[in-house]
This record gives C-alpha cells, structure tokens and sequence, in this order.
C-alpha cells in the first residue's frame, strides 16, 4: 500500500492528478465527482452551492432599494419613541430598520434577547406604512423548524400587537398579524416533495412574496439557503435573524457566520452612516466605521443590547461565549438564586431524577405536564378538547433534558430510555411498548404527506378516555394537528433531546448535560444550550473539566463562501457597490 503524502503539498499534488478530482479552472469538467478549489476539497454539488449563494448575496446587495427617506424618518419616529432611551446611546433597532428598509438582503444578528424579532415586526409595519399599496404586500415567515417557526409567529405576533397602537391612521391597514399569516419550515415554505431533494419552488417556479423574514438562520444548512435564495423573486427582500455565536446548521455549512464576519466591527461607509442619521437619527460611533468597508457589511447590523436576557443566565451565556472559563465557573459555583445551579461531578442517574422530579426552585421536571394529561375533560367538545391538548404540549415545553451527545450512558438515547422507566416506576405513565400514551417524540425526517418535519415535537395521547388507539398531537401555531402514532415511522422520544434540536426553542428550565471526555462539547455547544434556558438552568457534568474544556474548544468549518464574496468585493473593502 502506498505511504499517504506527507504534508498539505503532497497532499494536494496528489489531488490534482486524482481521475476523480476536477481541479477549479485548471482541468475541463469531466463530470468528476469531487473538486479541489482554493485548497478544499468539495463534493461537487456542495462547491456548486457555495456558487450559487455567493452569486446571490451579490446579485442582492448590487440592488438596493429606493426609499422616501423622510417618510422612513417619520415612521420609524413613530416606531420607536425615544422614552426611557439613555442618552447618546445607540438605538440598534431602529438603525437595523433604517439599513433593512433600503436592502433586498440584509441580517440582523444579536445574542438573546437583544429584540431580533421585536425589531423584524417593527420593520414589517415599517414596510407597510411606507408601501404604495399596503394591501397587496405579501410576506412570509419561516424558520428552520417547526418549533422555531411556532415561535417566530408568536413574538412577531406579539410585537405588532404593540406597534398598532404606534401606527395610527396607518392601523386602517387592518390586523397586520392576520395579514401576515402562519410562519411556517422553510421546507414547507419551498415545497419539500417526498423522496426528493428537490422543492417546488425554485429559480424556474419562484415564491410569490415581496418580503421574507427568516428565524434561526444560523440553523439554516449551506444546500438550504442556495434553494431559498434561488427561489426568491429578483425584486423580493430577505431579513435574516440569528445568532451568529450559536451552533452552525447539523449539516455542511456556516451561512450565517459567515455573512456576519463583519458585525462585531461594523466596517460602515460614510455613505451608510449618513443615511441612518438622516432615516433614524442615530449616529453609529466612528469606531466602527470603514470609508471602504465592505459592501456586504453595509446590510449587516448587530443588535448589542440585551433587554431581557440578564440575571445569572445573561452573565453566565456571555461569560463563555467570551471564552472566559474562568468567570464561568466562578458564575455557576457562586450562584445563590434557584436561576442557575451546577451538579459538578455527576452520575448519568441524577440527570434522570432531575426529569422525574425538579429541584428546588425550578420546575419539577416532568411531572407537571405528566400531571396535566391526567386532568383531561371526560366529556368535552373539540374545542375543550384542544384546548387541554395545547395545555399539555404547553406545560411540557417548560422543562427539557439537552444533550451534547446521542450515544453512551450520558447520550439522548440512553437517557431517554432511564427517564421513561423511572417515570414508568414512578406511576406516571405507562411506558410500555413503543408508543404509549405521554410519550413525547421528535420527527427526524420531514415527511411532506404527513405534514410533519424534521424538528418538530408532539406528544402521544388519546382525545378522549374512550379513544383506543394514540395519535400524536402538534402544535400549528395557535391550531393542533395530529396524525396517528402508527404512521410516523421517523421519530425519537423526547424526554431529552441534542443541543442541536433545541436551536429555535427555549425552556423554563433547562438541564444541560456534558459528558466527561468528548470532542463534542464545544464553546458553541455550551453557550447555544445555556441560551435555552429562560428562567432556570442546570448544568450537569460528569467532571468540572469538561466545562472549561468545552469553553477552550472553537468550532472551526472550513468554508470557501466567504472567499468567493470576498473575491467579489463584498467581504472586504475592494469593491462591491456604494450602500445608500
């Protein structure tokens, strides 16, 4: 057997004399399934994704859109009154609207709580009030997940309930929630056919919308976002929100972080600065300005103020993603309040008598929705009905067991197996068999005729005592949609899940688990799961170690996108278009 070469340079001299590797612009295409460009090695089909996103971020950002600019500065007056702002301070917010507003790509990123979607609803009545025809414009929302999306609708939906009031003459638009409709997976959004990778809606068939606003799109997966930016009209706009500290998409890619390499810096032209004064009337500080900067940096802005997110969980979240383990662990082991407590040297069994029975002053695990299904009407309408079905999958969102890994004694299966037997010990539920009534699942596999995707949760139950067999309920937004346990074929139970499937959802309380010694446990990993948590958090390890190892451990991937903008002159400050 030949020796493997010895360095990079052996190594990609070997690649270009491989049959099966086509060098990028030195060799014809011969259909070869692998290619070997700027020194990484693609799958074709992913190396053709990188394209087709890098052409579309630039194809978007060459086109911006004209706006009344003193209409923009009225509204968005309007739009966020200046009581109780500190003075001099930058309203971030608004300075997203006045960038959005003028883009047909822009991103808006920000750490918990720092108002993503509060400031995506103000820019949705923003572009309503300015709009020539107000009724006509269609928007769509959409997250990776089921869950995520669900949520999305739920806070947009709450944030315009407060801004109808702000609008005035301008609420004769009518309920802009109804006019927005449900958010929905961006599969669902695109069309996902069964047995497939292709969508209905493509650059041949696009979506018929004129604005777009996507949830969690650090979730969204390199192939994701080639399809939607493929499927959206020329003239349509696309606001993406997400955390760009949070985990990157399961699958290949790192879209997000990527389209934000800038944000912390700002990189903003004189040009863009201006126009936010005129259209805002905030002054974006000189530190993080650039008379060269990016094109793209000109349509990314970062939120960096946290308004709900603080307390124990706040410091502890930007502790680690700061990777500062040694505050982290001063946080966690000083901490007197019930919000945060740490088990530092623990057995996989007291993770599972956490989910049986709670702590002091958090949830108690969970028996409370065990608890809600037994208190089921005997004799109820179908309204009564769903509304205790909603109560249960309600109660059971308050508390979740997250994991770093899926196998082992400290992985999603092993411990979702303990937790249904204590639970099954313990008289609350009967678990036995594959499906019984309680038994929380997740699909793992969209299935379009089902109407059921990846990520989303259910619950099995009967509707009523007399039903024999189970169906497993979802929520649909404020709607319940169920469909029999015996056709999902692709689901886990759900007791405790990955740190990955928890992106897009939050918890009252929520245990985080790392193991001892695992390569899985990243800054990433710790900090998207300590951001779950809205009120109470326990971290379980096995060994103290394995935070402060965690935290020292950066996820590095390994991606030519932003090479390619920055070849365009949209990365860097070479080229690209002047910004409004």
């Amino acid at each position: 057997m030949a020796a493997l070469p010895a360095d990079l340079d052996a190594w990609i001299a070997s690649l270009r004399s491989c049959d099966a590797v086509r060098v990028d612009g030195a060799t014809a295409d011969r259909g070869e399934p692998l290619l070997l460009s700027g020194g990484r090695l693609y799958l074709r089909r992913y190396w053709r994704y990188e394209r087709r996103v890098a052409a579309q971020v630039a194809l978007r950002v060459a086109q911006p859109v004209a706006v009344d600019e003193t209409r923009v500065r009225t509204w968005l007056d309007r739009l966020f009154p200046e009581a109780g702002q500190q003075a001099g301070a930058v309203d971030w917010q608004k300075v997203a609207c006045a960038i959005a507003v003028t883009g047909r790509l822009s991103v808006i990123t920000g750490g918990p709580g720092t108002g993503k979607t509060h400031t995506a609803a103000r820019l949705l009545a923003l572009l309503f009030a300015i709009a020539a025809e107000p009724e006509r414009l269609r928007v769509a929302l959409a997250a990776p997940t089921g869950k995520a999306a669900a949520r999305l609708k739920q806070s947009i939906d709450a944030a315009l309930g407060e801004v109808q009031g702000q609008m005035g003459e301008a609420s004769a638009f009518g309920d802009l929630s109804a006019r927005i409709g449900a958010a929905r997976t961006l599969h669902a959004l695109l069309g996902a056919r069964p047995d497939t990778r292709r969508f209905r809606h493509g650059a041949a068939h696009p979506l018929d919308i004129d604005v777009l606003i996507v949830d969690e799109a650090s979730m969204v997966h390199l192939e994701m976002m080639a399809e939607l930016l493929d499927a959206l009209p020329a003239d349509a706009r696309v606001i993406l929100l997400g955390d760009k500290d949070q985990l990157a998409s399961v699958e290949a890619g790192a879209v997000l972080g990527e389209l934000c390499a800038n944000a912390e810096e700002g990189r903003y032209r004189h040009e863009t600065i201006a126009a936010v004064a005129r259209m805002a009337g905030q002054h974006i500080p000189g530190k993080l300005a650039e008379p060269r900067g990016p094109a793209l940096a000109q349509h990314v802005v970062m939120l960096r103020e946290s308004r709900r997110f603080g307390g124990e969980i706040g410091r502890l979240a930007l502790a680690v993603n700061a990777g500062d383990a040694g505050t982290a662990e001063s946080l966690l082991t000083a901490a007197a309040g019930p919000g945060v407590f740490w088990m530092q040297q623990a057995q996989p069994q007291a993770v599972v008598e956490l989910a049986a029975q709670g702590r002091a002053g958090a949830s108690r695990g969970y028996g409370d929705y065990l608890a809600a299904i037994r208190q089921r009407p005997s004799a109820a309408s179908i309204e009564e009905q769903h509304h205790w079905i909603r109560g249960v999958l309600r109660v059971f969102d308050r508390f979740r067991v997250l994991c770093a890994v899926r196998e082992g004694p400290w992985g999603v299966r092993d411990l979702n197996r303990a937790m249904a037997q204590r639970l099954d010990d313990m008289g609350l539920l009967s678990a036995r068999g594959e499906w019984y009534e309680g038994r929380p699942v997740i699909v793992t596999r969209n299935d379009p005729d089902l109407g059921v995707f990846n990520g989303d949760i259910g619950i099995a139950l009967k509707a009523s005592p007399r039903d024999a067999s189970l169906r497993v309920f979802f929520t649909d937004g404020p709607a319940i949609r169920s469909v029999g346990a015996s056709r999902l074929a692709d689901v886990e139970t759900a007791f405790a899940m990955t740190v990955h499937k928890a992106q897009g959802s939050e918890f009252d309380h929520t245990t985080l688990v790392l193991p001892g010694d695992s390569s899985a446990i990243t800054r990433e990993l710790i900090y998207t799961g300590i951001t779950r948590a809205r009120s109470a958090l326990t971290l379980v390890t096995a060994q103290p170690a394995a935070l402060t190892e965690g935290i020292s451990r950066v996820t590095h991937r390994s991606s030519g996108l932003l090479e390619w903008l920055e070849e365009s002159g949209l990365a860097n400050g070479d080229g690209g278009k002047e910004a409004p």
